[in-house]
């Protein structure tokens, strides 16, 4: 009887299993950072069209009401206070641009004779909208709200540049230190207070905000919670500039979150007083974006030199500056 023929083995071996597994890990090791590379671009970019398009609002507002939308408005009797946590705050710039964002309805929705928490008081409240154009997509998700003192305010990570000083500082609404906007001066400015020019002034920029009701950071509908300055507590020229994603130091909002290890960017002094400071920040790597009053968006590095920086934030200082 003949013998059986032997068949020709079929399959991988062990080890040819092994090499071929270990070849695909190495090119996915390979990939995966340009592909990590080309989603923070794309994010990068829209965050960059966000910023455009809210610059693009606030130039068609200038245009209906001769000047920027001011930061905040004072509801109450007398001067406005050098204090986040008055109850009498109104609108923000925010609230105010919404028809030009595509928000009609949530603005149409706002009582503007009264205060900002008593328009917050329903769970429908248009102050707890979560608006898509004022994020930006490389940042974290955030979910909760300011809900320290009221009952809730959405957040976000635009804010209106208030200059070279700190956030409610009366002293630092001046020329040499007044940004395109200020929630204490309850100003917006004209195209003819711009006189550094243009595209030399900082319009917008970003902010860090985090998950605690307690933290106004990035909180579009309260005074302070859209805003970023120049310069930290306890003011004055001498303090520490905030530069892009600064570590000199924390932020310090009216608001804080007492939060002092994590995330540098997200750290805050909790509770500072008026003379408080929020840097422009954000989670892109090496920097920040800023919308220029002019309209055209920037990306300021972290390593900027501090002294154009601050030259930047201020609209009428004199001070030449390159950015080139």
């Amino acid at each position: 009887m003949p013998k059986r023929l032997m068949q020709p083995r079929k399959g991988f071996t062990l080890i040819e299993l092994l090499v071929v597994i270990a070849i695909i890990a190495i090119l996915i090791a390979l990939l995966l950072p340009a592909v990590q590379q080309a989603r923070e671009a794309a994010r990068r970019t829209q965050c960059k069209n966000n910023l455009k398009q809210l610059g693009v609002a606030l130039h068609n507002y200038s245009d209906t009401h001769r000047s920027f939308a001011p930061g905040a408005i004072f509801m109450g009797t007398g001067t406005a206070p050098e204090s986040g946590r008055d109850a009498n705050w109104g609108a923000t710039w925010v609230v105010m641009i919404l028809p030009f964002i595509e928000q009609g309805n949530l603005h149409d929705t706002y009582d503007f004779s009264t205060t900002a928490r008593n328009n917050n008081n329903t769970a429908t409240s248009p102050l707890r909208a979560n608006l898509a154009a004022m994020k930006c997509p490389s940042h974290p998700e955030v979910t909760s709200l300011l809900t320290q003192d009221d009952t809730g305010f959405a957040k976000g990570n635009y804010a209106a540049c208030v200059g070279a000083g700190s956030l409610l500082e009366r002293d630092d609404f001046n020329d040499s230190q007044r940004g395109c906007f200020s929630v204490v001066g309850q100003f917006g400015a004209r195209f003819g207070d711009v006189t550094d020019g243009t595209s030399n002034s900082v319009l917008l920029s970003e902010i860090v905000a985090v998950n605690s009701g307690s933290d106004d950071r990035g909180a579009w509908g309260w005074c302070t919670g859209p805003t970023f300055s120049g310069r930290a507590y306890p003011g004055g020229t001498s303090d520490p500039v905030l530069t892009p994603n600064t570590r000199n130091a924390v932020d310090a909002s009216h608001y804080s979150w007492n939060r002092t290890s994590g995330p540098y960017n997200a750290r805050s002094n909790p509770d500072a007083a008026a003379n408080s400071g929020v840097a422009a920040r954000s989670y892109h790597s090496g920097g920040v974006q800023a919308c220029m009053a002019d309209g055209s968006v920037r990306f300021f590095s972290d390593s900027i030199n501090q002294d154009t920086y601050i030259g930047l934030l201020g609209i009428r200082d004199g001070t030449v500056v390159s950015i080139d």
